[in-house]
């Protein structure tokens, strides 16, 4: 109850986390670097399961789970459609295939469809 008091009266709001909150893929910022057109049908089917797994996942798990690799990339030159004080992501897909975006609240936003692993 103290907490709630003294942040009522400094007017004081904490910084909410969104792991809790389930993933969604978003394609607004895809980039031609890397488009999704160029996925071979192999790769396109991978992407799909990828899809389907994320879905249900919280970010939590998202960054605690070893087979999608969550990382962060600070050395990626970014599109120009991409705001610079933005860092890139990358999560693997399969063993080469990854998507690299960036993360909004609970949003991925996908930048590229990194199908040989090729943008880092």
């Amino acid at each position: 109850m103290k907490i709630k008091e003294y942040n009522k009266i400094n007017n004081y709001k904490l910084k909410q986390s969104n792991d809790d909150k389930y993933c969604t893929l978003k394609f607004s910022s895809c980039d031609d670097k890397f488009p999704l057109y160029l996925l071979t049908k192999e790769e396109l089917k991978a992407f799909i399961a990828f899809a389907k797994k994320i879905e249900n996942l919280t970010w939590k798990d998202i960054k605690t789970y070893r087979g999608l690799k969550f990382e962060e990339i600070e050395n990626l030159i970014k599109p120009d459609n991409i705001s610079k004080d933005i860092t890139l992501c990358s999560l693997r897909v399969s063993q080469k295939f990854r998507i690299v975006g960036f993360r909004q609240e609970e949003h991925f936003y996908i930048v590229w469809f990194d199908a040989q692993h090729k943008s880092y």
